[in-house]
């Protein structure tokens, strides 16, 4: 299938999501082709998280997004643009994937093993902290109280899933390396008299702690660890003896909070209170979204693994341009961009490059412009009248009021913190981050120019 290569004269944006899919899309087609639409312009449709309203969260980038149509319903969207003579321009992702959910199997992968994983290098994660508590750690701020609370609290539990054991927060899923459970193999071989099932305990155990950054040592103990999984698998399907003896002895972990602790803290992330990421997070988020981890797409394997469906797509003749989401997240923005530019040939690029007033898209960038917010901040200037600046600041103004005081009734109410102190530094770092907030929001609007601030991408 070929469609037009033509530039874009006049996009139209979709957004996609589980109920307006490729499907959805394919039937205003015509309609968008009788307005003189010469391009759909979509938001990114790769594998995203559960539920996505928007696919900016993607999960696997080896997928089309199935709840959008899968490969099936994309085909026959790609089919309707060209039977009507419509270009494709498909936004891309490159900053950041979501960690939401055990969908990302990379980031899954991650926790599970830490640095010894050989996709390690694939998310921008400092492992040297400052707190030796930390160190080769990832930092994970989803807990609602302080961790000794909730683990008191029993809100944190080990289940298993065949031959597979998690740690259950809520609806939060996360690995657990699997030599960490050792022990509690351990504890149901001398319960059940198994020694099979003790030979395995014993060569979990046994497995080294510190798998070193030889990449021979690494590939040798994740066959290890993957033979001994099958093994353990095998027994507990095969005798219910072996399994219900496990089960016991994962209940009396999960009964006792010092046990439960001690497996916790051998893993290759520390579960924290949510409140700890903004001064402690480890690894670099979009912008403060601590579910959007970064990608370091500057490495060869990265930009492999993350750009071949899409590539492929564009060497296929099936998309003619690409709007590149947030390059100001990127360590070398140019770099990728004449990366991408290389790979992608002559297809129409534009990046989603925030101007200020006065600044310029680098003339170096390989790129065909910018989306255009620059231009669209000035035509809507059109529409309003100057005068009504000052009663534009004044309603921003009164929001800001309305804010504090809602984020001060809710610290207040919450009993966050653990001195009545702590409730009043609450409140007045809200504040601050309000008014902040605020400002930056007055200047986008009102062209008002301000020292820049320090912004984490």
């Amino acid at each position: 299938m070929e469609t037009s290569t033509r530039l874009p004269i006049a996009t139209y944006r979709v957004q996609l999501h589980a109920g307006f899919g490729f499907d959805q899309a394919a039937g205003i087609v015509e309609y968008l082709a009788a307005l003189g639409i010469s391009h759909l312009y979509s938001s990114p449709y790769l594998q995203a998280a559960p539920g996505s309203m928007h696919g900016y969260d993607i999960v696997d980038h080896s997928h089309t997004n199935s709840e959008l149509g899968g490969e099936e319903g994309h085909s026959r969207l790609l089919e309707a643009l060209h039977r009507h003579g419509l270009g494709h321009v498909l936004d891309i992702v490159p900053n950041h994937m979501s960690i939401a959910s055990p969908a990302n199997r990379w980031w899954w992968d991650v926790l599970q093993n830490g640095q010894a994983s050989a996709l390690a290098k694939y998310f921008d994660v400092d492992w040297v902290a400052p707190e030796a508590r930390l160190c080769d750690k990832i930092l994970l701020p989803i807990l609602a109280d302080h961790y000794g609370r909730v683990l008191d609290a029993g809100q944190l539990q080990i289940c298993r899933e065949g031959g597979e054991f998690r740690v259950r927060y809520h609806e939060t899923v996360l690995p657990l390396d699997f030599c960490s459970i050792g022990p509690i193999v351990s504890v149901a071989a001398n319960r059940c008299g198994k020694p099979e099932l003790a030979f395995i305990a014993d060569a979990m155990v046994g497995m080294p702690k510190e798998r070193g950054s030889d990449q021979a040592e690494v590939s040798r103990c994740a066959r290890d660890r993957d033979v001994l999984q099958q093994q353990l698998l095998r027994l507990i399907q095969e005798d219910p003896q072996v399994a219900r003896a496990i089960d016991e002895a994962l209940a009396a972990v999960n009964g006792d909070p010092d046990a439960l602790d001690s497996i916790l803290s051998g893993q290759h992330y520390s579960l924290a209170y949510w409140r700890r990421a903004c001064q402690e997070l480890n690894y670099r988020r979009f912008f403060d979204i601590n579910t959007l981890v970064g990608l370091r797409v500057e490495q060869e394997p990265v930009f492999a693994g993350t750009h071949s469906l899409i590539l492929q797509w564009v060497r296929e003749g099936l998309i003619d341009g690409l709007r590149v989401d947030h390059p100001d997240g990127l360590r070398d923005p140019e770099a990728y961009l004449e990366r991408l530019s290389s790979a992608a040939g002559d297809t129409w690029i534009v990046v989603e490059k925030i101007l200020e007033p006065g600044e310029k898209l680098p003339e170096s960038w390989p790129v065909d412009g910018t989306t255009g917010y620059d231009l669209l901040n000035l035509v809507n200037g059109l529409f309003i009248d100057p005068a009504g600046d000052v009663l534009g600041q004044s309603l921003m103004l009164g929001m800001v009021q309305i804010a504090v005081s809602v984020a001060a009734t809710t610290v207040a109410t919450s009993g966050v913190g653990d001195s009545p102190s702590a409730g009043k530094s609450d409140i007045d770092s809200e504040q601050a981050r309000v008014e902040s907030n605020s400002k930056e929001k007055k200047a986008r609007i009102f062209g008002i120019r301000s020292p820049p601030s320090k912004i984490f991408y």
